[in-house]
């Protein structure tokens, strides 16, 4: 009988009021860990967790290994430009011209969206949305030998009819998506250059020769992608006055530094308004850029016509079913101190048509912008035997596109003017 007692106690201790043995812990609270690995969760249960929640593991050719986010396995994302080679992350854009900081604060900002209508001015960094001021987190970036950018930060942009004013370039830095379907302008337009114009010692058109007795010559066209047509010369009883020559080729394919176009050369024997450069933007997202609607970048008539500008995309992916364009304003005519505008870039791959003349008797017409791959026309001179004569404006070249993406990354069934150049989009 006693044996059967103190077996009945070793199996139900509790029943003979023996405390029950506490249990082991690993770290002086949790229960310890099972011969598997689990620990309890205190119902009795077993947690499965194999690896420290959302823990980056390591690098698998071009994907990141993750802990899945409740912990109880692995999985893998691909890494749109690849896994960093010294770090356990995907690698990230790195924009041209030092926007590095700004794309870097992008996953923190609001999606933006630009509705119907929207300016931005890159001067005092206002936006405008159908009608509604709107608060963009902005920054200016200074350059050597170029314009000063603002740059907008986003989390992502949907953009509609947008004009871009100002004198700083454009740059926007979007964490995620940018999709533009209307049209996104920073052109200039009559004496307002676009955002970002600049000129250097090489690429401004020269002025025309002013000839007594009324011969008035043409002035070059700008250049910058292309070199700007030359104005034509004017004849007389006097003598000849000689055209301007148009602006030279300038900056380089990669737009580093940022820049738009250069302006025309000024009107014979005045200091007066001139056709002006194209602007200057640099769109940048860490996903994809859509554009299927039109980014514009176009010189103006005025003078002699401004050069197109300089539009710079760097993405990923680049979707390009729409248009880019920065094209070079035509060349106006000055009959008998009458003036004649010609057309400013075209939003297609067609040249800007020059300013006819108001009477060939007197005049000759303006030369014609460039565009695509047709190169900018030279004012047409004019001779006359006696009296005012006035001859044609040079117009504009054409500025410059760039499109860095990943191999293979950009699908374009759209319009570029002028043809683009492409490289691989930066990583670090």
């Amino acid at each position: 009988m006693r044996l059967l007692y103190v077996t009945a106690c070793v199996v139900g201790c509790v029943a003979c009021e023996f405390p029950r043995p506490a249990d082991v812990t690993d770290d002086g609270g949790a229960p310890a860990a099972d011969s598997a690995g689990d620990s309890s969760n205190g119902d009795g249960a077993m947690s499965n967790q194999v690896c420290t929640p959302n823990q980056a593991l390591r690098c698998d050719a071009g994907s990141l290994v993750r802990c899945k986010d409740d912990g109880t396995a692995e999985q893998s994302e691909s890494c749109a430009l690849g896994c960093s080679s010294t770090e356990v992350r995907c690698n990230d854009v790195a924009p041209s011209n030092n926007l590095a900081p700004q794309l870097d604060i992008s996953s923190g900002e609001p999606d933006l969206d630009l509705g119907t209508t929207a300016t931005i001015n890159t001067d005092d960094g206002t936006v405008v949305v159908d009608g509604r001021p709107v608060v963009v987190r902005s920054a200016v970036v200074g350059q050597t030998n170029a314009p000063v950018i603002r740059v907008f930060i986003v989390h992502s942009l949907a953009a509609a009819g947008v004009t871009v004013t100002g004198s700083n370039a454009l740059a926007i830095a979007s964490n995620g998506d940018v999709s533009i379907r209307g049209t996104f302008a920073a052109s200039a337009h009559a004496d307002v250059p676009g955002p970002g114009r600049f000129n250097d010692d090489t690429c401004q058109g020269k002025m025309g020769m002013l000839q007594a007795g009324g011969a008035v010559a043409g002035a070059g066209g700008g250049g910058f992608g292309s070199s700007g047509g030359s104005g034509g010369s004017a004849t007389n009883d006097h003598g000849l006055a000689t055209g301007g020559d148009g602006g030279s080729l300038t900056g380089n394919s990669i737009l580093v530094p940022l820049r738009g176009g250069c302006d025309a050369g000024p009107w014979s024997g005045t200091a007066g308004s001139v056709g002006t450069g194209g602007g200057a933007v640099q769109l940048i997202s860490r996903t994809k850029i859509t554009v299927s609607g039109i980014v514009a970048a176009n010189g103006s008539s005025r003078s002699g016509g401004g050069s197109g500008g300089g539009i710079l995309l760097e993405a990923p992916v680049v979707e390009m079913p729409g248009r880019l364009v920065a094209n070079g304003g035509a060349g106006a005519e000055l009959c008998l101190f009458r003036l004649i505008l010609g057309e400013d870039g075209r939003l297609d791959a067609m040249p800007a048509i020059g300013a006819a003349p108001c009477d060939t008797s007197i005049g000759g017409g303006g030369g014609d912008g460039a565009a695509g791959t047709t190169l900018a026309g030279s004012g047409l001179s004019h001779t006359v035997s006696s009296g005012s004569t006035f001859a044609g404006n040079g117009g504009g070249g054409v500025g410059r596109i760039r499109i860095n993406t990943v191999s293979g990354g950009l699908h374009a069934t759209g319009i570029f003017s002028p043809n683009p150049s492409t490289g691989t989009v930066g990583t670090r």
